[in-house]
């Protein structure tokens, strides 16, 4: 398209545009839709009109636009109103069928719960805790049957039965990706503790009593975790049937659709840690009336904002009931190796390369890698089977430390350990090397001799690199690493230039690079340590810790489906514990073979970004086309190798 016909065909947008951008009346949503067109039109203007004074113009707009619509831009008390009255009643209607499935399955549940204290009281102490029974009947006896609840402070109470619901929400919702099977074991833990509470107190003769007492913040407090699961069953909707979509674009939906549902929950936890700390306690001093329009209001609140309300907005909104959250199309892409990235632009295509490129190095890990680390296992569980028969203070600490030796940790057995800790440094080069290996490959390309001619050509450059830094994190103090943080990017990028580098002077040129890029080595190692952080903590949580009766203060998803598990291997088999174990092994197992290659990934692009910027070998590659291409049909030139 010619220049002045592209003008033509869009200055009234822009013009239009230009008259409303300063107008505080505006249309905000019109003003957007403008804003969006016009961002396009640039794009198509950066593309075929790069030195034209309408690219620069429509550039300008742009810049002006986002500064005024989103720098500078208050969010008005108008949008936040629409979320919590429109666009969350909507998704809660939409996810109506999941909230009614968790639902049922929540009063299933807890009838099981009840029936089976019915049929032997003993079931009541696996539930709730032997030492839980003996107090409550110890207060029943006193004449306060729910005296737990006035035991602490107040303040301190509400803000640690706020934490535990917030947390028990969040594990019922993130339990959904395991194809909504942790969700399962979150609603059934739950459901089973409140129907044994109710009949064991039923059993006792103070089932109303019972009932007035905890349903006082228990109506916020178990709607939640309900609605919770409903928005859980959600997510893993989107795994389980994604429909015309790919897997990950379902989920991507899924997932804005449950968190939410999610955002509507905050004011109910809020209300019912403050209910549980300052009103449930003085249960024996209110007047039953009082009792039952509390717990009467509550439940009216729930099913007006939870059922009617949606139904309503759905009826005035039919033509939003079957929007869908708008996900970026996921589209393979080349990667440039010789550009020079920001820390954003190399945080940003190492994810997009994982994704891409996960085919190709996940199979070539199976056949190279995990092989190793499968026979590592086996031997670290062989020698340490004693120690499997322990419930640890820090779970996922403590079981790593068996595969890895630590040398450091109680479990420590000597000279064995010590070997398999250097050990290890085998099968970690050999996936270094297949994510270096597939820099230059494409999914569908590669053939295992291929690989193994370029494993022959630099295992043991790789292995020389990554001993550095993997000396820090295996045989340093973890209360030492973290001021070795600072100088750990030093040796962050050293086994990728081994790996990439067909030069002879790799390692000189690996750590004069480091040295020139130690900020975006430092910031992009903290961001990926952080990064793994807060994805392990669904089942690595750092408040999930182990007392000697193995059940964990404040429990991750793994430990609600270990806590699980074990009652049922309990009845077949004495090695229950262990089995528990080595199923925890083999999820922390599997979460580093999954984030691993992020490491690599990182450290391979700001190899790249190093290189160029200081020898420019992107350059001098397009130097070597100059002259070649041809204006009539396309030659080698045209294509990056």
């Amino acid at each position: 398209m010619k220049e002045t016909t592209f003008i033509k065909q869009n200055q009234k947008k822009w013009a239009q545009f230009e008259r409303n951008k300063n107008n505080a009346s505006s249309d905000p949503e019109k003003l957007g839709e403008l804003y969006s067109e016009i961002n396009n039109d640039l794009s198509y203007a950066q593309t075929f009109y790069k030195k034209r004074t309408v690219r620069a113009y429509l550039n300008h707009l742009a810049q002006d636009a986002h500064r005024r619509l989103y720098k500078q831009k208050k969010e008005p008390f108008g949008t936040v109103w629409k979320a919590w009255t429109v666009d969350i009643p909507l998704e809660i209607y939409r996810a109506r069928k999941n909230i009614l499935f968790a639902l049922i399955l929540f009063l299933i549940y807890a009838t099981i719960g009840a029936f089976s204290t019915y049929q032997d009281i003993d079931f009541a102490k696996s539930i709730l805790g032997g030492r839980y029974i003996q107090i409550t009947e110890e207060n029943i006896a006193n004449g306060d049957p729910l005296g737990i609840y006035g035991s602490g402070s107040q303040g301190s109470m509400f803000i640690d039965i706020t934490i535990n619901n917030i947390q028990v929400a969040l594990m019922a919702f993130f339990g959904g990706i395991l194809f909504s099977l942790g969700t399962h074991v979150i609603l059934f833990n739950n459901a089973i503790m409140v129907g044994v509470f109710q009949y064991f107190f039923k059993m006792k003769g103070l089932l109303l009593t019972s009932f007035l007492t905890i349903w006082i913040h228990g109506a916020f407090e178990i709607s939640a975790i309900v609605i919770a699961s409903g928005a859980g069953f959600t997510l893993g909707h989107g795994l389980l049937f994604p429909g015309s979509y790919t897997r990950l674009q379902a989920l991507q939906m899924s997932g804005m659709r449950g968190i939410r549902i999610m955002l509507s929950l905050v004011p109910i936890f809020i209300i019912a840690g403050f209910l549980e700390s300052y009103v449930t306690r003085h249960y024996q001093t209110l007047p039953d009336w009082s009792k039952w329009l509390i717990v009467l209001f509550s439940f009216s609140l729930i099913l007006f904002y939870y059922l009617v309300y949606p139904i309503l907005v759905a009826r005035k909104y039919p033509h939003k009931v079957n929007e869908n959250p708008e996900v970026s199309p996921l589209k393979n892409k080349k990667f440039d190796l010789h550009l020079i990235r920001k820390n954003a632009d190399t945080l940003r295509d190492s994810f997009q390369f994982y994704r891409i490129k996960f085919p190709l190095f996940w199979k070539l890990n199976l056949k190279f890698v995990v092989p190793l680390i499968l026979l590592i296992a086996i031997y670290q569980n062989y020698t340490h089977w004693d120690d499997l028969n322990t419930f640890y203070y820090f779970d996922w600490a403590s079981q790593m430390s068996i595969l890895f030796g630590n040398i450091y940790s109680g479990t420590y057995n000597g000279t064995s350990d010590l070997i398999i800790s250097f050990a290890w440094i085998i099968p970690l080069s050999v996936y270094a090397c297949i994510i270096f290996y597939s820099f230059n490959k494409e999914p569908k390309e590669h053939l295992d001799r291929d690989f193994i001619g370029f494993l022959k050509n630099r295992l043991w450059k790789v292995v020389l690199g990554a001993i550095p830094f993997y000396l820090i994190m295996m045989f340093v103090p973890f209360y030492i690493q973290l001021p070795l943080i600072f100088i750990a990017p030093f040796f962050f990028i050293l086994p990728a230039s081994l790996g990439l580098n067909n030069t002879k002077k790799a390692v000189s040129e690996g750590f004069d690079f480091a040295s020139k890029h130690w900020t975006k080595g430092f910031v992009t190692l903290l961001v990926l340590c952080l990064s793994v952080f807060f994805l392990s903590q669904p089942f690595a949580f750092v408040l999930s810790i182990q007392e000697g009766s193995g059940e964990p203060p404040m429990n991750d998803l793994l430990d609600w489906f270990c806590n699980f598990l074990q009652p049922i291997l309990l009845e077949y088999t004495s090695y229950h514990t262990e089995i528990v174990n080595l199923f925890r092994q083999l999820i922390y197992l599997l979460f580093f073979l999954l984030i691993i290659p992020l490491f690599f990934i990182v450290s391979g692009f700001i190899f790249y970004t190093a290189r160029e910027e200081v020898n420019a070998t992107g350059l001098y590659k397009a130097f070597e086309k100059f002259g070649k291409r041809s204006k009539t049909q396309e030659t080698k030139a045209d294509f990056d190798e």
